[in-house]
């Protein structure tokens, strides 16, 4: 099948489409996205282009704009465009760049939709980024649905290149004298994507030749597994999870009868923000002792008399963070928590308002920083393990009220660690026979 057979027949994804309905193209300028404004263009489709300039590359950036923006006049096409100061936010959200662009692209997008009332987002996506999304979430282990792939129509976006192999869509762009640029960033191995197509495909496909098309053979495949194995995971969840206006519960004998249960707990868990990494933790459970419980963003899951129960973990006006373990460092919204490793015993425990000194062997991961709460209790360092209210404690340390509604507690299953800046919990003392420290400092910012 031809190039433009292809892409045509990505269209029957699509629901019915009028002739008055219009796409909107993001075109980066690259050689992927130009071939599929030029196809667009070749078959008379209404389309209008988006283009997002990162500022992440200097006056490169503005030459890939300048080319969209001139292909798109010299084609009487309308042309959208949205420049970013991309690395200020993606310091204000703390997360890496290239998941910030993708942010910042799709708000955008959404937005555009949402005013214009296009037919669908299309992007260029082709068979090897398929191939590569779909090592990644191998390696990350999300799971089936995570080696199905992309879809070429899912949620509003729209990708007719999806069946097309780059090696296609560059012999294709010779062919037609179709001009591209070529970003550099995409010759470096500094992003994961990046680095698993320019060093882990070219491996495999020393040993496979064939390995992209089998790869986008398989994803085919998972498709159809997928859209059994769902059928019998919504079979599961009826028989399996039991909820209430508070909390969700699963019975441990019932689950444990099921073949694959371990499978099915994991898909029972995920709407809940829980992931692969955990799962290992999540399994101990069934055989833990009541109370001992396990942490997502915004889920906490426990044992407690034959059932795993999944509350909530509780939302108002405060903000929460989940502490794994291993974690250096936890950026909050005014300040930063470092967390290191210290070899014990330690003879002399340093006096710092915002440091604590904590026997690791008290803690469970993970942790949960937190402001306090009405109802919140602790046995302070020093009362000879005398149960305490924090609101009872502030009253007797005097502290302000406009402090005391700002504090944090540090929680490690349920029971208070730390008062921040203030006093330890006397269970999380360091002892004499204490060899490894857990040294959390709290730094404002």
């Amino acid at each position: 099948m031809s190039l433009s057979s292809a892409f045509l027949k990505s269209f029957d994804a699509l629901p019915t489409t009028s002739d008055k309905e219009v796409f909107l193209l993001a075109v980066s300028g690259g050689v992927d996205s130009m071939v599929l404004v030029n196809l667009f263009l070749q078959q008379g489709i209404a389309f209008e282009i988006a283009h997002c300039n990162y500022q992440l590359r200097g006056e490169a950036s503005h030459l890939d704009e300048e080319l969209v923006r001139d292909w798109a006049q010299q084609h009487a096409i309308p042309f959208h465009v949205q420049r970013f100061d991309t690395k200020t936010i993606r310091a204000e959200l703390k997360k890496g760049t290239q998941e910030t662009a993708r942010i910042l692209r799709y708000d955008w997008f959404r937005s555009l939709m949402q005013k214009h009332q296009f037919k669908a987002i299309v992007t260029a996506h082709h068979a090897n980024d398929n191939a590569e999304t779909v090592l990644m979430n191998l390696f990350k282990g999300t799971g089936i649905d995570g080696l199905t792939g992309m879809q070429v129509f899912a949620h509003s976006i729209f990708r007719p290149l999806l069946s097309i192999f780059k090696t296609e869509i560059e012999t294709y762009a010779l062919e037609h004298q179709i001009p591209y640029r070529q970003d550099a960033s995409n010759l470096s191995d500094d992003y994961t994507r990046n680095a698993i197509r320019l060093n882990v495909i070219p491996t495999i496909e020393k040993l496979f030749p064939y390995a992209m098309q089998a790869i986008n053979t398989s994803i085919h495949h998972l498709n159809d597994a997928a859209s059994i194995y769902h059928d019998q995971m919504d079979h599961f969840k009826k028989k399996l999870l039991f909820a209430n206006s508070t909390e969700t519960k699963i019975p441990i004998r019932l689950l444990i009868a099921q073949p694959a249960y371990s499978t099915i707990l994991f898909e029972l868990l995920k709407p809940y923000g829980f992931n692969s990494k955990q799962q290992k933790s999540i399994l101990e459970l069934l055989q833990a002792q009541n109370g001992k419980m396990v942490l997502s963003s915004t889920h906490r899951v426990f044992k407690f008399n034959h059932h795993l129960v999944i509350t909530p973990i509780e939302q108002d006006q405060t903000r929460f963070y989940v502490i794994q373990e291993g974690d250096e460092k936890v950026h909050l919204d005014k300040g930063l928590l470092d967390i290191s490793i210290l070899q014990g015993p330690m003879n002399a425990i340093p006096n710092e308002l915002y440091t604590a000194y904590i026997a690791r062997e008290s803690l469970e991961f993970p942790l949960l920083l937190r402001h306090w709460k009405e109802g919140d209790y602790f046995y302070p360092l020093g009362m000879n393990n005398k149960k305490k209210k924090l609101s009872d404690f502030f009253i007797d340390q005097k502290v302000p009220m406009h402090l005391k509604e700002t504090t944090w507690v540090l929680e490690s299953n349920q029971r208070i660690v730390w008062i921040v800046g203030m006093r330890l919990d006397e269970r999380f003392k360091i002892k004499n026979s204490t060899t490894a420290i857990t040294k959390i400092a709290f730094k404002a910012q």
